[in-house]
């Protein structure tokens, strides 16, 4: 048995290798390439389906682990009632719709149940991109995407418990829900009582990762024990390893190098899962991809538009939906293991899951330009309220500093124009920090400055100089393309980021990394001629620490 799991790996991970090395040159996504290698050993019959299958939920279950240590559940509070109610709406519309057309055109109640499934819930592993992260703060629409994703999964977790117990099992088995909520909720209680305290007696980052390893195959075990999924038990885990922890940073670096090895016999062996599709599988397979790809991200950016988020984010939250749930996955390979499920209809759920991660891969690579393209054709010019409510500025404001993103560089900035004497107008899309606004701020507009209303009420066109704060290239670049008439300074990651934005017209780009530097430079240069500069040191970068610590976010 080793040695044919050893060839299995061995076919995925050659496989993968190859296709890697001849598209690297190209900078595609690398989940297309991991799904295509899976196609090819599929074809090729290297591995077969059981060995398939079971390989697929291992690989969901530590790449779910790994969603799980990412996740804060405390955190949620600043977007959850948005979030909660985005996915409640979202994941109704959708589920009623393909199960009634699932109803429509045949399938037994069960079958429907697991289209509707399929085609509601969405993959909170290859939204988030944990193959390709970074690491920064989050902005609005990826900690609202996260939320929900975080809640699909949960509801996920309790529907495929309650499947196991009562639908796919010969006699009511009340005692695995019962079970599985007790892992969940296990998880979320040593998380906030147990994990710090046993962090801090280990110490040792190598000892640590071993206790987090250990958590996640005694949380399998008890899956096991319980006859419920193993990836229950793994998300369990997840939930129980806090990223607060100074130790835990190692830990999750270490983890994370375990993912790169987890990642791709995911995505390989779902690719090797696909067979010739007949016409009933078709059929099938393009309900769910429509209602995943489209209707999904259609209705989360209105009710997100609704709840008073801008269309910029709006629309990126409803692009993070369109891939098919790990979970639903999940629940189909169960089904299918005690013949409850049509054949077709699983070959359906396995090749609109590849078509819609491979479409994913591409619509975050190209989020911006798709979020312009809708916006431009009046897509969703409607639900929002209207600028002037979300918006406090002099109707005879001149000669101002337009300050785009109230993060911490923001109200560093606003600091200045208060210290000069020089009038200015904040605009951020955050909603979370729109209450400080009253307090620390005369002049606002709430929206996304690249929306002509929202630029037409900052009064752009009369402002002195304009400030942005923000870090990601596409706001930048759309913001120089309105062609103020006032000076730009903006923010890059990089280098050459900075010099594509000085060539589109920016006055100044400022590069944090850089400035960091710089500014480090200095200090210990200081330090080093004056010992009194010490308590100065300490205590600036204390009180910097204290704001970060204090919940406001980077830009």
């Amino acid at each position: 048995m080793a040695i044919e799991v050893i060839g299995m790996l061995a076919a995925i991970f050659a496989t993968s290798a190859v296709l890697l090395l001849l598209t690297r040159r190209y900078a595609l996504p690398a989940i297309p390439v991991y799904l295509l290698s899976g196609v090819l050993v599929g074809v090729l019959a290297l591995v077969e389906e059981g060995a398939l299958l079971d390989l697929v939920q291992w690989g969901i279950a530590f790449l779910v682990f790994v969603f799980g240590i990412s996740l804060e559940p405390d955190d949620l509070g600043g977007v959850g009632r948005d979030a909660g109610l985005v996915a409640v709406v979202q994941l109704l519309v959708t589920g009623v719709l393909v199960g009634a057309v699932g109803l429509g055109i045949g399938l037994g109640v069960e079958d429907a149940l697991l289209l509707a499934i399929a085609g509601s819930l969405s993959s909170s592993l290859v939204s988030l991109g944990h193959l390709e992260r970074e690491e920064r703060p989050r902005v609005t629409h990826e900690r609202l995407a996260g939320t929900i994703h975080f809640l699909e999964d949960v509801l996920a977790v309790l529907v495929l418990l309650v499947l196991s117990a009562f639908v796919y099992s010969p006699e009511p088995a009340p005692v695995q829900v019962v079970g599985g909520i007790g892992l969940l909720l296990g998880g979320y209680l040593f998380r906030r009582v147990l994990f710090d305290r046993v962090s801090a007696l280990i110490e040792d980052p190598e000892l640590l990762l071993l206790a987090g390893i250990s958590l996640l195959v005694g949380f399998i075990a008890a899956s096991e024990a319980l006859g419920i999924s193993i990836v229950v038990g793994a998300f369990a885990a997840g939930l129980a390893v806090s990223r607060e922890y100074p130790l835990s940073i190692e830990v999750i670096d270490a983890i994370e190098d375990l993912e790169d090895f987890f990642s791709p016999i995911f995505f390989v062996t779902l690719g090797a899962l696909v067979s010739v599709p007949s016409a009933e599988t078709l059929g099938l397979a393009l309900i769910v991809v429509l209602a995943v790809l489209i209707v999904n991200p259609l209705v989360t950016a209105f009710v997100a538009i609704r709840r008073g988020y801008d269309r910029r984010a709006a629309t990126l939250t409803g692009l993070s939906l369109d891939q098919v749930s790990e979970f639903s996955l999940i629940v189909a390979i169960t089904a299918l293991g005690v013949g409850a499920l049509l054949p077709a209809l699983f070959d359906a759920i396995v090749l609109a899951a590849i078509v819609t991660m491979v479409v994913s891969a591409y619509t975050r690579r190209y989020d911006e330009a798709i979020h312009l393209a809708l916006t431009d054709r009046g897509l969703f010019s409607g639900g929002q309220a209207p600028v002037t409510d979300r918006a406090r500025v002099d109707d005879d404001l001149t000669d101002h500093v337009v300050i785009v993103g109230f993060g911490l560089e923001g109200q560093r900035v606003a600091e200045a124009c208060v210290s000069a004497d020089r009038p200015f107008v904040v605009v951020e899309r955050d909603r979370s920090l729109v209450e400080r606004f009253d307090e620390r701020v005369d002049r606002y507009v709430v929206g996304n400055v690249t929306d002509r209303e929202v630029w037409e009420a900052a009064r752009l066109s009369e402002a002195r100089l304009i400030v942005s704060t923000v870090i990601e290239e596409g706001r930048s670049a759309r913001l120089l393309d309105l062609d103020p008439e006032a000076e730009v300074v903006v923010r890059a990651r990089d280098t050459a980021t900075a010099t594509a934005l000085l060539d589109r017209g920016a006055l100044v780009v400022t590069v944090p990394d850089v400035l960091a530097g710089r500014r480090l430079a200095e200090d210990i240069e200081r330090l080093v001629e004056d010992d009194a500069y010490r308590e100065t040191l300490r205590e600036r970068n204390q009180a910097e620490v204290d704001r970060l610590r204090a919940g406001t976010p980077e830009e």
